[in-house]
């Protein structure tokens, strides 16, 4: 209860959160009997079931109404009461759910997700091999949960009957009305799904959806939510056809058998490799042809693992709000300007930047173009270098930024500290004598640039033999990040940090 946020938005007619919050020491207590007791009756309150629901807008057209999503403001309690069952749930059941399962679980992201597909192709495609995936899409996948389907599922998953009994009736005789501006709809009854907005939401979507992941047989699954892409690598392009239209078959059963929509018609296939002729795949019914260039997870990636035009709509963000920022400068301290600067500029490319770091030199010039007009209307100052800039605002560049994270993912698989994806990636070097050259990341042999040089596994390696060892060697997580703010990459191997010669190429 104290650490409730008091600014969040709550239900009507129920107690917010503020006064939860400074009122703490005496109505805890009550709150603890009251959740003690509903946890011996097996039984969620009533009163606790009650939401209001705010449309979220999402994209396309404003005016219908399947183009918002549906948050469920609920009260304050309530949330209370799921985070103590959240708890003992991920406890529980964080064994049985799949290692490529990356929503809403903590130590999990959208980049996981993404490095875990990218990097396979990567691999493959520098052996001359062929990718492929399968973009799928599921149509309102949290409301189309059904309830007694997840029990059983809970049930196999090995939850006791108490606790079934218990979740059961937090997911049944749920009432709920929309919200808008304050206006309000009438009550309805929520008769399948989860609550968007609730705590437990989430993780009870998980569970339902984790099957999925051990029916995949012949590809893998990135996903990330209700967002799924079957992918794969082989050596043979009929081969690679083959295996994702064998498994989005059985994913197509899969998702009708659970009671969830497929949208066909938003469904999309991604080919890497060199060959001459486009390619298509049989989704159901549905002929899909290839695209040049697809989004996944909030990135735009082309068939050829460039995001040139994912970054270029960055900068023509950042762009927009440097603009911004212009026009207000002359009425803004330094440091107001620097905090606009760091939270909506800088932020732009902080999203996944371990899947788009090797985009190139073009790429990164545009991103340096707009951090250099970012420092100089903080500033004020147009006569010094972008690097002298930088060392005034005692900072480093987006690249050398993106080198830092990469550096702290390869701490945290030293540590035991990374999920299994970041493990597969980066392979720790087991050697019982000693050698003349003591690293700590195995290198793998690459053929190519593009696919070989530019990919983590090949890359990060790399990049931690040149740290300090007095950064490597940090006791812990916290202290690493602390240490590693102050190192800025020397020698880096990257192509990106090289100088380019005419007519040599690029020199160290």
């Amino acid at each position: 209860m104290i650490n409730l946020d008091a600014s969040k938005s709550f239900a009507l007619d129920t107690i917010p959160p503020k006064i939860l919050k400074n009122s703490h020491e005496s109505s805890s207590v009550i709150i603890k009997n009251i959740f003690n007791d509903s946890l011996n009756r097996c039984e969620f309150p009533q009163e606790l079931k009650v939401a209001d629901i705010t449309p979220i807008y999402k994209k396309d057209d404003p005016t219908k109404a399947k183009n918002y999503r549906p948050i469920s403001i609920l009260p304050v309690v309530s949330k209370l009461f799921e985070k103590v069952i959240q708890k003992q749930l991920n406890k529980y059941i964080d064994a049985f759910l799949s290692p490529y399962l990356c929503g809403y679980r903590k130590g999990f992201s959208t980049q996981q997700a993404l490095i875990s597909l990218t990097e396979k192709w990567r691999r493959n495609l520098d052996n001359k091999g062929f990718c492929g995936g399968i973009f799928m899409d599921l149509s309102k996948a949290f409301d189309t949960i059904n309830h007694d389907l997840l029990i059983a599922k809970l049930y196999a998953y090995g939850f006791s009957k108490v606790s079934l009994r218990f979740l059961k009736s937090y997911l049944t005789n749920r009432w709920q009305r929309t919200k808008v501006n304050r206006s309000f709809s009438t009550w309805t009854e929520l008769m399948l799904g989860v609550p968007q907005g609730s705590v437990l939401g989430p993780i009870l979507f998980n569970i339902y959806i984790n099957d999925l992941f051990y029916l995949s047989q012949q590809t893998d699954v990135c996903n990330y939510a209700d967002d799924t892409t079957f992918h794969a690598c082989d050596t043979e392009l009929s081969d690679l056809i083959r295996r994702l239209e064998h498994d989005s078959k059985i994913a197509i059963e899969w998702f009708e058998s659970n009671y969830m929509k497929l949208n066909e018609d938003k469904s999309h296939l991604l080919v890497s490799g060199h060959k001459h002729e486009a390619i298509f795949v049989m989704i159901g019914p549905s002929q899909v042809w290839e695209s040049y260039e697809q989004k996944i997870l909030g990135i735009m990636m082309d068939k050829n693992l460039k995001f040139e035009n994912y970054i270029l709509s960055q900068c023509k963000k950042a762009g927009q709000k440097l603009a911004a920022l212009s026009r207000i400068c002359q009425f803004l301290n330094t440091d107001r300007k620097r905090l606009i600067m760091k939270s909506f500029i800088e932020s732009q490319f902080s999203y996944c930047p371990l899947v788009w770091m090797f985009s190139g030199r073009f790429s990164n010039n545009r991103i340096n173009h707009i951090h250099e007009r970012a420092l100089r209307i903080v500033y004020s100052d147009y006569r010094l270098s972008f690097e002298e800039l930088l060392q005034k605002d005692k900072s480093i560049s987006i690249h050398h930024r993106n080198i830092h994270y990469l550096a702290i993912e390869m701490f945290k698989v030293l540590k035991g500290l990374s999920s299994q994806i970041m493990n597969e990636i980066f392979s720790l070097r087991n050697i019982d004598y000693n050698i003349r050259s003591q690293t700590d990341f195995s290198s793998s042999a690459v053929h190519s640039v593009s696919y070989g040089h530019n990919s983590l596994r090949y890359f990060g390696p790399k990049i931690w033999n040149i740290i300090p060892n007095d950064i490597k060697k940090a006791n812990n997580l916290l202290d690493f990040k602390s240490k590693i703010k102050s190192w800025v990459p020397k020698n880096c191997p990257c192509t990106i940090c090289r100088d380019y010669v005419f007519n040599v190429g690029f020199i160290d």
